[in-house]
C-alpha cells in the first residue's frame, strides 16, 4: 500500500507540469507559454502588426520570443482581412520574406523529431520555392518545406536530401486550394506525410538536424538557396517533439474547422459543418488514438477547458467548438425562461464514451456584475436549453470550474446565472416560492414584472431590486412584505393593499427611479371634528401635497368651510384644519397653517381632520389613498434647540421607534409623542377638545389620558415600537441639528397585529425581557392616566435620555415621576431590586378621591409585590393585587408616595423604639438627632441608603447626639442604626 501511495505521488510529480501548461496550444495540444515542445505558432488572428496592409511583424503564439519574425521593405508580405472563413491569409509573392533573428539553438529548435502543421496553398505548381526553412543552409541540412517544389511537395530534416531525411509525394492536385499539411519525424518511427489527415507517404529514419545561432527560421523563402513562395499561408504550427496520434487528429481537427478544410481521415469534430450551426472556432478536443496514445487535457485557444475523462479507451474522442468568432461576451436574458446567458455557445462532437469529464471556463473577459446563486453550465440537445441540465460551477478567482459533466454527440453548452426573477403575464419564473413567485429566500434577485401584466405577490418576498416595465402593475396583497434591498424603477404601477408594506434596506438618498407610480393605503379618522397627525410615505417631485390625496374612488377635493362634505364624490376634505408645526414648545401660535397646493417635504408632519365619510352616524375609519414615489433612503429635518417639531414616519413601512431614537438621541429629548383625539369629540372649539399624548421611548408606551365614563378614552393604547405608515408625530428638540431619517430605521408592523398602531414579520414584535409595570391613576371625575417604569441596564437614578420621558399633556391632577424638577410619565431605572423605593409625585388642582393601581405588568417576579407606600401614614397598599382610592388635598407632593416591593415589617423584625432614642431629622441643623438615648456606645454603626436601597455611607464610632448629614445631596433616604445587641431601628428623612 505504501508503495503504491508513493508511485501515485510520484506520478502526480512528473505529470503536474503537462497537467499544468499543456493545454493551451493548437487545439489544446501544447503550451502557449514557451514551456513544452511547441515552439512555433503562427496564427492569422494573433500578433501580426502591419504598416497598411503589409505585415511588420508576427509574434510567435508559442511564448517563445526567439522565433518571432519579421521584416522591412519590399521583403514585407501582404495580409489579407477575412480571406479564409472569416480568418486572415498571408499573401507572398515570391520575393516576400518573414523571418527570425539569429537565434536557432540546439535546445530551442529541433533535432531529430519534430511535427509540422502547415496550412498554405500555391498561387502555381511550377514554382521551385519553400514555405518555411532554415537559413542558410549549412552544408546540406536544413530544416524545410515545399509545397510545393515543381509540382512536387517536400518534407526535409537533417541531411538532404536522401531517403534518411525526406519524404517527398508528387502527383498531387489540388495544390491551389488550401490543404492542411502534417508532417512527423522521429528516429524510431519515421517520417510521415499527411494531407487532410490522409497519410500520403511513409519512410523510415530521421537524420539529425544541428541548428546554430548563425541561422534564422525563414518563413516564404527567398534567400540566397532558396526561392520565394508564391501563395498564402494561413497558419504554421512547429514541435520539436513528434506528437502522437491523438493530438495529431486533435490539431487537425482544430485547423480543419477553423479553415473550413474536409477532412479525409479522422473528421471527427462535425459541429462545423454548416447543417450543424458553424461552431467553427477555438475548436479543442480530448482523445485517445487506436494506438493508445491520447490526449487528456485540452483548452486551445478559447475559454473552455476541459479535462480527467473518467472513462478514456481507444477510439474516444470529444471536440467542442464556439459559434462566434473573437465574442465579446456578455449575458442576454432568455425569453424562455429568463436566466441571463452567454451571448456565445459551443458544441460537442463526441465518439465512443469516455465518461463524464471537469470543465473548467475563464472567464476574466465575462461581465458578471452580479450572480445570485451559482453560476452554472448548461448543457442541452438544443440550441435554445430549453430544458437543460445544468451544473453548478465553483468560482475561484477568474475561473469558474465543475467535475462530472456529462455530454451526449452534438450537446450544445452555454454559461448562464439567474438574475431575476420575472411575470410574464401568464407565470412567475425562477423565484424560490410558490409557482416561482420570489419570497423570502431570493434577496440578490432582481423581480421584473413585463409590460402590460399583472403581477400579484401573494407571500412574503425579499428582492434585489424591483423592475416595473411600462403599462405593468405589481400587486402587493393585505398583509405581505415586500422587502428590497436596493431601488426600484417603476414604469407602471406598485400597488399595496391592506396593512401590505415596502421595505428598502440600502444606504445613502433614495435608489427609486422612473415615471410609474406607488399607491399605499392607511386609514384615518372618520369624525369631522377630529385630527389625525399624519406624514406621506410617498412624493410627487420630491415633496407632497395634501392636495394629493386620493380615495378609493378618485382624487379628494377640499372645501374652505369647517366640516368635511362626506355627500361629494369623491368626498371633501376641510382645508381649514390643515396645520404643520415647528416652533417654540407649548406655543399655540407656532401652528402654520398650509394649503392643500402646500408642499410638504418627506418626513414633516401636518395635520388634517376627519372626512365624516358614513353620515349621519360614521362608524368606520377612512381609507385614503397616497400615490407617487416611494419615499426611500435617508431624509434630515432642521431643528433648533427649545422647538418641538411635528414630523413623522417619512416611508410605506413602518419604523422602529427604538431605531429613530437611538439616531437622533444627540437632538432630540428621547421621546415620541403621539396625539389621539377621543372618537366621541363633536367640536371644533379648542378649549373643548377631548384627546391626549401618548409617548412611547426607548423602555416603552404610556397611553394618552382619556374620560372613561363620557366616552373620551384612547382606544388605541400604548404605543408599540413600531410607528405606522403615515403616522406623524411630536419630538422635543434639545439640541440644534437635523433629525434624520434612514431606512435602516424601517420595520415591517401591522397595525392589525398590534405592532404599531396609527393614532386617528411578517415580523413580529421582537420579545421583550425587561420587568415593566404601568400605573394607573384615576382622579375624582374618572379622568385616566397612566404612567410606566422599567427596568433597562442602559438607565440609571439620574435622568436617562431615551429612557426617561416627560409627559407631554398638561393634566388637572396628574400622578408623575419626579425626576430633576420634571414630571415624567416614564421612568427607566438600572436593575431591579426589592429594596428599592421610587419617589412618586402628585400636582393635584382639586382636592378629591383618587384611585391608584397597576394596570399591568410586563416580566414582573411572580412573587413580589408592587407597593404604594404612603410615607406620610407609614401605610403600604398591594396595589399589584387591589386598586387603592385615597383622599386627598390639593397642591403638588413629591415626597408623600413612593413605589416599594416589601412593607415596613419585611425590613426589619427586631427594631428598636424611636420614641425610646428621640430619633429625628433636625432640617435646620441638617443632623440626625438622638435627643434621649442614653447610651451612644450602644450603636454600632449607622448607615445610610437612598430611596432606590443603595447605600450612601456607613457613619460608626457615633460620639454625638446630633450626626452630622451635610454631606447628603438633596432627596430622600433612609438612615438606618444598628446596636451591637443586633436591634435596628429605621428612619426615613427627607434632604431639603
Amino acid at each position: 500500500m505504501l508503495k503504491k501511495s508513493l508511485l501515485s505521488i510520484m506520478l502526480f510529480a512528473f505529470l503536474l507540469p503537462t497537467y499544468l501548461f499543456a493545454q493551451t496550444g493548437p487545439g489544446g495540444v501544447g503550451s502557449n507559454d514557451g514551456s513544452s515542445s511547441l515552439i512555433i505558432w503562427y496564427r492569422p488572428d494573433n500578433g501580426i502588426s502591419t504598416s497598411g496592409s503589409l505585415i511588420d511583424t508576427w509574434m510567435n503564439s508559442a511564448g517563445v520570443t526567439a522565433f518571432d519574425i519579421s521584416e522591412t521593405g519590399a521583403y514585407r508580405p501582404t495580409l489579407n482581412l477575412t480571406a479564409v472563413n472569416g480568418y486572415n491569409e498571408i499573401a507572398f509573392n515570391g520575393a516576400n520574406r518573414l523571418r527570425t533573428g539569429l537565434t536557432l539553438t540546439t535546445s530551442n529548435f529541433i533535432t531529430n523529431q519534430a511535427s509540422s502543421f502547415t496550412v498554405a496553398k500555391a498561387n502555381n505548381t511550377s514554382q521551385r520555392s519553400v514555405v518555411y526553412t532554415t537559413d542558410p543552409l549549412v552544408g546540406s541540412t536544413r530544416f524545410s518545406n515545399h509545397i510545393p517544389w515543381n509540382g512536387t511537395v517536400y518534407y526535409d530534416i537533417g541531411t538532404c536530401c536522401g531517403a534518411a531525411g525526406r519524404v517527398q509525394v508528387g502527383g498531387l492536385t489540388g495544390l491551389l486550394d488550401y490543404s492542411i499539411w502534417s508532417y512527423d519525424a522521429h528516429p524510431t518511427t519515421g517520417k510521415q506525410l499527411y494531407r487532410n489527415e490522409d497519410l500520403l507517404a511513409t519512410v523510415a529514419g530521421s537524420s539529425n538536424y544541428n541548428s546554430h545561432s548563425s541561422q534564422r527560421f525563414n518563413l516564404g523563402g527567398n534567400t540566397t538557396s532558396t526561392n520565394g513562395f508564391s501563395g498564402d499561408i494561413a497558419e504554421l504550427v512547429i514541435f520539436k517533439e513528434k506528437v502522437n496520434a491523438s493530438q495529431r487528429i486533435i490539431i487537425d481537427n482544430y485547423l480543419s474547422s477553423k479553415f473550413n478544410r474536409s477532412l479525409t481521415s479522422n473528421d471527427l469534430y462535425t459541429q462545423d459543418n454548416l447543417a450543424n450551426g458553424d461552431f467553427d472556432h477555438d475548436v479543442a478536443g480530448i482523445g485517445q488514438a487506436a494506438d493508445g496514445s491520447n490526449q487528456t487535457d485540452s483548452q486551445g485557444t478559447g475559454i473552455v477547458r476541459i479535462n480527467t475523462p473518467l472513462a478514456l479507451s481507444n477510439g474516444d474522442f470529444l471536440f467542442w467548438g464556439e459559434n462566434i468568432k473573437d465574442p465579446s461576451y456578455a449575458f442576454v436574458t432568455n425569453s424562455s425562461n429568463y436566466s441571463d446567458e452567454l451571448n456565445s455557445k459551443w458544441r460537442v462532437s463526441k465518439v465512443g464514451d469516455l465518461g463524464t469529464v471537469t470543465m473548467s471556463f475563464d472567464i476574466s473577459s465575462m461581465p458578471i456584475a452580479v450572480i445570485c446563486g451559482d453560476l452554472q453550465l448548461v448543457v442541452d440537445n438544443d440550441s435554445d436549453f430549453s430544458s437543460p441540465t445544468a451544473y453548478n460551477l465553483t468560482v475561484s478567482g477568474t475561473t469558474a470550474a465543475v467535475a462530472g459533466v456529462s455530454f451526449s454527440d452534438a450537446d450544445y453548452f452555454t454559461l448562464r446565472y439567474t438574475d431575476q426573477i420575472v411575470w410574464n403575464g401568464t407565470a412567475f419564473f425562477n423565484g424560490s416560492g410558490a409557482l416561482h413567485a420570489p419570497d423570502n429566500t431570493d434577496a440578490c434577485l432582481k423581480l421584473t414584472v413585463k409590460s402590460g401584466s399583472t403581477a400579484i405577490l401573494t407571500a412574503d418576498a425579499h428582492v434585489r431590486e424591483v423592475e416595473v416595465e411600462p403599462g405593468a402593475t405589481l400587486q402587493v396583497n393585505d398583509g405581505v412584505l415586500l422587502e428590497v434591498d436596493n431601488g426600484i424603477f417603476n414604469e407602471g404601477t406598485v400597488e399595496f393593499l391592506g396593512e401590505a408594506q415596502l421595505i428598502q434596506n440600502h444606504t445613502g438618498v433614495s435608489s427609486n427611479t422612473g415615471s410609474g407610480d406607488l399607491k399605499i393605503r392607511q386609514e384615518g379618522t372618520f369624525n369631522i371634528y377630529n385630527y389625525n397627525y399624519w406624514s406621506a410615505p410617498v412624493h410627487r417631485s420630491g415633496d407632497w401635497q395634501v392636495g394629493y390625496l386620493e380615495t378609493e374612488a378618485g382624487p379628494i377635493g377640499f372645501t374652505g368651510g369647517y366640516d368635511a362634505n362626506p355627500s361629494a364624490s369623491p368626498i371633501e376634505l376641510s382645508s381649514y384644519w390643515l396645520y404643520t408645526f415647528n416652533d417654540l414648545i407649548d406655543n399655540y401660535y407656532g401652528w402654520n397653517h398650509i394649503t392643500p397646493t402646500t408642499a410638504v417635504i418627506p418626513a414633516m408632519g401636518y395635520l388634517m381632520k376627519g372626512s365624516g365619510n358614513a353620515t349621519p352616524t360614521p362608524t368606520t375609519d377612512q381609507t385614503y389613498v397616497f400615490r407617487g414615489t416611494a419615499n426611500d433612503g435617508d431624509y434630515s429635518i432642521p431643528v433648533i434647540s427649545g422647538n418641538q417639531v411635528l414630523i413623522g414616519n417619512p416611508y410605506p413601512s413602518a419604523i422602529t421607534a427604538t431605531a429613530f431614537i437611538n439616531d437622533n438621541s444627540a437632538v432630540i429629548g428621547g421621546s415620541i409623542y403621539f396625539y389621539e383625539h377621543f372618537q366621541a369629540n363633536n367640536t371644533h372649539i379648542l378649549a373643548d377638545y377631548q384627546g391626549g399624548y401618548a409617548t412611547r421611548n426607548l423602555l416603552t408606551g404610556v397611553e394618552a389620558p382619556s374620560l372613561p365614563s363620557t366616552g373620551n378614552s384612547s382606544t388605541k393604547g400604548a404605543p408599540e415600537d413600531g410607528v405606522a405608515v403615515a403616522q406623524g408625530f411630536f419630538v422635543k428638540i434639545q439640541n440644534t441639528g437635523t433629525v434624520q431619517f434612514s431606512n435602516s430605521q424601517r420595520v415591517y408592523a401591522r397595525e392589525s397585529l398590534s405592532e404599531s398602531v396609527f393614532y386617528r414579520s411578517a415580523q413580529s414584535t421582537p420579545t421583550d425581557d425587561r420587568i415593566i409595570f404601568w400605573l394607573k391613576f384615576k382622579d375624582h371625575l374618572n379622568n385616566e392616566s397612566t404612567i410606566a417604569l422599567g427596568y433597562d441596564t442602559n438607565a440609571s437614578v439620574d435622568y436617562d435620555n431615551g429612557y426617561d420621558s416627560e409627559s407631554f399633556n398638561e393634566l388637572p391632577n396628574e400622578l408623575y415621576w419626579p425626576i430633576i424638577d420634571k414630571k415624567m410619565c416614564i421612568q427607566g431605572l438600572n436593575s431591579f431590586d426589592v429594596s428599592d423605593e421610587i419617589p412618586l409625585g402628585v400636582d393635584l388642582a382639586n382636592a378629591g378621591d383618587f384611585t391608584f393601581e397597576i394596570d399591568r405588568t410586563l416580566n414582573f417576579p411572580t412573587n413580589e409585590t408592587i407597593y404604594l407606600k404612603d410615607n406620610q401614614t407609614d401605610l403600604f397598599y398591594d396595589i399589584k393585587s387591589n386598586p387603592v382610592t385615597l383622599s386627598l388635598s390639593e397642591g403638588e407632593d413629591e415626597s408623600r408616595f413612593s413605589i416599594v416591593y416589601q412593607t415596613a415589617e419585611s425590613l426589619s423584625t427586631d427594631d428598636f423604639d424611636s420614641e425610646a432614642s428621640g430619633l429625628y431629622y433636625n432640617v435646620d441643623k441638617d443632623a440626625l438627632v438622638f435627643a434621649t438615648l442614653d447610651n451612644l456606645n450602644a450603636i454600632e454603626t449607622i448607615a445610610i441608603y437612598n430611596v432606590l436601597g443603595q447605600k450612601v455611607k456607613v457613619l460608626e464610632d457615633v460620639d454625638s447626639r446630633e450626626v452630622d448629614l451635610s454631606f447628603l445631596k438633596t432627596g430622600m433616604y433612609i438612615a438606618e442604626i444598628s446596636k451591637y445587641s443586633g436591634q435596628k431601628l429605621k428612619l426615613k428623612f427627607i434632604k431639603q
